[in-house]
């Protein structure tokens, strides 16, 4: 063999160990990337997928994966277009899909979120996740179609006729001041899209199904009936505030936030009396375990709803009146799945604490 053939043989010897070596590496900083993602250690995984990306920048999954930690990072205009380009090389990419849409929805463009679950399922038919989900998104559509928008900042607020148009102006005003005191409070300014949706009180219950005692909803959209508002602009504005808070802390944390708290750092906000929440529990001398309230209030009556938020109200008073109280680490905490009870102990407080006020 010459030198010659020598050379081009060791040659395309190294260049395919250089392919199965790189995609080996791929591999690995794949399920890195996921597994860092997972435990929410996001820088971590940004770095691992960005890696991948100078190996594979065609790899759909890889792709999938920057488009996830912009998403869990804030940036939902960067997680988009991430996943756009993987769906274009891997249409049948179902997870991406499922992202892609919530982010479109949630970022206020609910054509993008339904074409995208229907193209998702022409690949999977049968998949109830996403069968369910549009016929939700489509059935809202279908209510908004003859509503006009308002936009200001990071704030999307949407409204019907001309007569809500002066509503739809205070509600932009009242989300942007108490946008920036809730982010100063908790210590963190999710940099999402927030979209405002103010109906009439029949539209309200049709779309949202919520309980008669409900003066307003979050559930990826604040959610708000409007009857009455232009009477009381200060209970409009409570209820703006109070929901708000509810998406400041989704944007925070997107999992493992007791109702409870949640509840209760929505009313601290929103400017219900703690001493008036007090009076009532003294007054009833009866309590609900906080632990039995981390599921939700949705099925309860009025009186024990009633009951549920002033406990709330007082059990984070407990804690918002230790000056310095470390709220977004405790959101972290719970956003990486601690379980509450544990997580609170780090902050030198116990379920017991926190019912002192009022049991």
């Amino acid at each position: 063999m010459s030198t010659r053939q020598a050379l081009a043989t060791t040659t395309a010897v190294l260049v395919c160990w250089a392919a199965v070596h790189a995609q080996s590496s791929v591999a690995e900083l794949n399920e890195a990337g996921w597994k860092n993602l997972r435990a929410g250690n996001v820088i971590r995984a940004a770095a691992n997928f960005r890696e991948a990306l100078e190996l594979a920048p065609d790899d759909p999954v890889i792709l999938f994966g920057a488009g996830a930690v912009a998403h869990a990072q804030g940036r939902q205009t960067e997680a988009l277009a991430w996943l756009e380009r993987a769906l274009d090389l891997k249409p049948s990419l179902t997870p991406a899909s499922i992202l892609l849409g919530k982010i479109a929805y949630d970022e206020g463009n609910a054509d993008l979120a339904i074409k995208t679950y229907e193209k998702a399922l022409t690949y999977q038919p049968g998949n109830a996740t996403l069968t369910k989900q549009l016929d939700a998104w489509k059935r809202d559509s279908s209510t908004h179609a003859a509503f006009s928008d308002r936009r200001y900042e990071r704030f999307r607020v949407m409204f019907e006729g001309r007569a809500n148009e002066t509503l739809a102006s205070t509600a932009s005003r009242t989300l942007s001041s108490a946008f920036y005191r809730i982010g100063s409070t908790l210590g963190e300014y999710p940099p999402n899209t927030i979209v405002a949706v103010l109906y009439t009180e029949r539209q309200f219950r049709d779309v949202t199904h919520a309980p008669v005692w409900s003066g307003g909803q979050y559930d990826g959209r604040i959610r708000i009936p409007v009857a009455g508002a232009e009477q009381d602009e200060q209970r409009f504005e409570q209820v703006l505030v109070h929901e708000l808070s509810h998406a400041v802390v989704a944007g925070i944390a997107a999992r493992g936030v007791p109702h409870w708290l949640n509840e209760g750092l929505a009313q601290y906000f929103d400017g219900t009396s703690a001493d008036g929440a007090r009076r009532r529990m003294k007054a009833l001398g009866q309590s609900i375990p906080l632990k039995m309230l981390e599921g939700g209030f949705g099925g309860m009556n009025s009186g024990t709803a009633r009951v549920a938020y002033d406990e709330s109200l007082l059990a984070v008073s407990v804690m918002a009146d230790r000056p310095g109280f470390g709220w977004i680490r405790l959101l972290h905490r719970l956003g990486d799945g601690e379980p509450f009870e544990r997580a609170i102990t780090n902050f030198g407080f116990s379920y017991q604490d926190l019912e002192a006020g009022f049991k």
